[in-house]
């Protein structure tokens, strides 16, 4: 059985607490940052399905477009973000100050060097690759998935083939769409970068 899913994948907006570590810990957006998210989800493609990470950030939009549009709401723990351990929701000022070497190795090279009791990439691209799965095992088509610049990296780096230490390179900005699509059959898949950071999922 030959099946074609679209994972249009929506950063979520500016939040209120900015210039810090912002992984697990959890920040509403701030006035600008819904207003970008509305903007961006004026008008419907054909969505099926609204996912999303349980983060504030995310879910606070995640209810309201579901509720706009009629479309059923999923929420997968897998989706948040990148858990920076002790450093998590310090300044990166703060935390340069105190451990610079850390902060610098961290930033050289993730894979090898974590932050203090932080997720490893590893661990990281393990629960995104499960949240992937779940959504390609679903009856939906086409899917927004509301996430976070680490989550959309990930599965962007993954599909490219690109390392951790290159995952910067992927620009993902505020409320703005990067779009997979993932043409399934019983035995293989094959998937494809459809769009990179754009405004509109059109």
């Amino acid at each position: 059985m030959f099946k074609s899913t679209q994972f249009d994948l929506l950063r979520h907006g500016t939040p209120a607490l900015k210039g810090v570590y912002l992984g697990r810990t959890d920040s509403v957006l701030s006035a600008q940052g819904a207003r970008e998210v509305l903007a961006a989800v004026a008008d419907n493609p054909g969505w099926d399905l609204v996912v999303s990470s349980p983060l504030l950030r995310c879910l606070d939009s995640a209810q309201s477009i579901s509720e706009q549009w009629g479309i059923p709401l999923l929420v997968l723990d897998q989706l948040q973000e990148y858990d920076f351990g002790d450093w998590d929701g310090q300044a990166f000022e703060a935390v340069y100050a105190q451990h610079a070497h850390l902060a610098d190795r961290f930033w050289q090279d993730p894979e090898a060097n974590p932050p203090p009791n932080g997720e490893t990439v590893a661990q990281f691209m393990a629960r995104v690759q499960v949240a992937k799965s779940l959504l390609l095992n679903r009856e939906e088509t086409r899917i927004l998935v509301i996430t976070h610049g680490g989550v959309i990296r990930a599965m962007v780096a993954d599909l490219l083939g690109v390392q951790p230490l290159q995952w910067s390179r992927i620009k993902v900005d505020y409320a703005c769409f990067t779009q997979l699509k993932f043409d399934v059959d019983s035995r293989h898949c094959w998937p494809q970068l459809v769009s990179s950071n754009t405004r509109s999922p059109f």
